[in-house]
């Protein structure tokens, strides 16, 4: 028989949505456990995940809450401002520049460009000094029973665990939204992502570059120094041809389609690819489940929504949770779907639109795209409307 634990909450899930989700509990006073499949997040793990983030200063403020966010601050990048430009066209020729900037809407940045390793390790040493928190990893939930008042969990360890409320954090293909039977949609855009880590010879001056090209947005995300994390979009078959190239090609190949916005492209690396898609589930919760993050909705990496919408998540059912005695009560549950469903679908539907826009080989889609582009970037109001609705407002 392995050990038998007493919590608060199980997370099902270590990525930075489950260990933040995890953190921010802990904070409101939970006791809570999350279990990863994986190895615990290291300097080692770190160096090798080169994936970036872009945390949006409402998300900023719920990982400050959780008492996070100094340590991963110390390595993220702020962002002052989103330039959009309009690549439409019959070549990949800039049509339209827009730049929207945080001094727009205040005196702070949008947020801050994070990578993914340096998160979740911070993430993970904030659980290690939490009393009431801990992580365990190279384990699977294999089984769990609900019953009226609590929810019992078996992991593959052989420990079990019994708690007023587990959170799926396991991802698109989640285990927990499955074996509750909670359905979903998920759709694929012939796309695939290519992304990779590149320093070039300009200053982004903290601007995040997103260009939209016949096929998909390039998306230069900015770093430390002269470096950015890149973001492609296109065709499986060009993101394929694009892949097997070698890093010099590859290079070429980017250098060209950046149109030089930051200057000469020095070196490429860390690429990786993967399918472009949304998954969208029908519902958030079950009796003592619910869904967050990736396990309830997966979008395509445009305008900086997935892991922001992700912390709204966290924030909504931590900041519910921190009202009641139960935080898995059928009324907080109840609270948490009808706070966060409308907020889900309305980006789904945003991100599905402006990516299939993009997408479009039509030449009037384009011009309609380029036209809007313009206007809102010439209409203060406008603009400062769409600045605080991307940021989660």
């Amino acid at each position: 028989m392995g050990e038998r634990f007493t919590v608060d909450v199980v997370v099902v899930g270590g990525g930075l949505a489950g260990l933040a989700m995890t953190t921010r509990l802990t904070a409101a006073g939970f006791s809570t456990v999350c279990v990863e499949a994986g190895p615990r997040p290291s300097a080692e793990t770190a160096e090798r995940d080169k994936r970036t983030t872009a945390v949006l200063m409402p998300g900023v403020e719920t990982l400050r809450k959780a008492g996070a966010w100094d340590a991963i601050a110390a390595d993220a990048q702020p962002m002052m401002g989103l330039r959009i430009l309009d690549c439409g066209g019959k070549t990949p020729d800039i049509r339209e520049d827009v730049l929207f900037e945080a001094a727009e809407l205040g005196d702070g940045p949008f947020g801050w460009n994070v990578e993914n390793g340096k998160g979740r390790l911070a993430l993970a040493d904030r659980i290690d000094a939490l009393d009431k928190a801990e992580l365990i990893c190279q384990a699977k939930i294999t089984h769990f029973m609900t019953r009226r008042d609590a929810i019992f969990v078996t992991l593959s360890n052989g420990a079990s665990l019994r708690a007023k409320l587990l959170i799926a954090a396991d991802g698109r293909n989640s285990f927990i939204r499955e074996t509750a039977n909670i359905g979903h949609r998920d759709w694929e855009f012939g796309q695939k992502i290519i992304a990779c880590r590149v320093s070039h010879s300009q200053a982004h001056d903290g601007i995040s570059t997103e260009m939209h090209h016949v096929g998909g947005p390039l998306t230069f995300a900015p770093l430390p120094g002269n470096s950015s994390g890149v973001v492609w979009m296109n065709p499986d078959a060009e993101a394929d041809r694009l892949i097997d190239l070698d890093d010099d090609a590859f290079r070429e190949e980017l250098q060209d389609h950046s149109q030089n916005v930051l200057g000469q492209i020095e070196t490429v690396q860390d690429r990786a690819v993967w399918t472009s898609a949304i998954c969208v589930a029908k519902g958030l919760t079950a009796p003592r489940i619910a869904l967050i993050a990736e396990a309830a909705h997966a979008f395509p990496p445009i305008g900086a929504q997935g892991f922001n919408t992700s912390l709204r998540d966290v924030e909504t059912l931590a900041g519910l949770a921190e009202q009641a005695d139960d935080p898995g009560s059928a009324d907080i549950l109840k609270r948490y779907a009808r706070q966060r469903m409308p907020d889900i679908l309305a980006r789904t539907v945003g991100v599905d639109l402006l990516n299939r826009s993009v997408l479009s080989s039509v030449g009037f889609v384009r011009d309609i795209r380029r036209a809007g582009l313009g206007v809102l970037g010439r209409t203060a109001p406008a603009k400062q409307f769409a600045m605080r609705i991307g940021m989660g407002g």
